[in-house]
């Protein structure tokens, strides 16, 4: 089995309160851009804000996740220099319809007009930012097999960036779910 057939990874406590933290305060001391889908704002399919983490904060957040990802995808991580790590807030809304992340040369093309971020890469990687009883609703679900998350603070979600790993975010009732997203290549071991 190779890692693009895993199934997801799932690791509580992968990454220090404390780094949860300092990615927060950062996320509070910047503004958030609206964040399309497939290059369009239309919040009938993803309602966020992103912001983008600088190198070193998402360097320690491989850095934590580095082990957990070899032993379960048995790849090295390799972070992407030309893309930023983000961080996703999603108020009460509809969240993010099914989808996977695999880019697409429509997403790519639009990128170069509305200075959107194309996260792409081997694998994705969510950290939960703040603790689910912050938030109504806002699960992590996956199609095939079926599975939905909504983990404690520090929680990472690994999964390949591929279309047969078709996800999303359940809508939003009440609150702000916040998570980083990095996206990583792999390096076969």
């Amino acid at each position: 089995m190779t890692w693009k057939s895993r199934l997801p990874l799932v690791v509580e406590s992968a990454i220090p309160l404390g780094l949860c933290g300092a990615l927060m305060d950062h996320v509070k001391s910047h503004t958030a851009r609206p964040r399309t889908y497939q290059g369009v704002i239309d919040e009938s399919l993803r309602k966020s804000e992103y912001v983008e983490i600088p190198t070193h904060l998402e360097e320690t957040v491989i850095s934590h996740c580095a082990a957990h990802l070899r032993g379960h995808f048995e790849i090295a991580p390799k972070r992407i220099p030309t893309q930023p790590a983000v961080v996703y807030r999603y108020g009460p809304g509809v969240g993010f319809v099914a989808h996977h992340d695999e880019v697409t040369d429509i997403e790519r093309e639009r990128a170069r007009t509305n200075g959107q971020p194309v996260v792409g890469g081997d694998l994705t990687l969510v950290v939960w930012l703040n603790t689910p009883d912050s938030y109504g609703g806002g699960e992590l679900f996956f199609e095939n097999p079926t599975q939905e998350i909504k983990p404690p603070c520090g929680t990472l979600v690994a999964f390949p960036a591929t279309r047969d790993h078709i996800h999303g975010v359940r809508p939003i009732t009440r609150g702000e779910r916040v998570t980083l997203v990095v996206r990583v290549d792999a390096d076969c071991l």
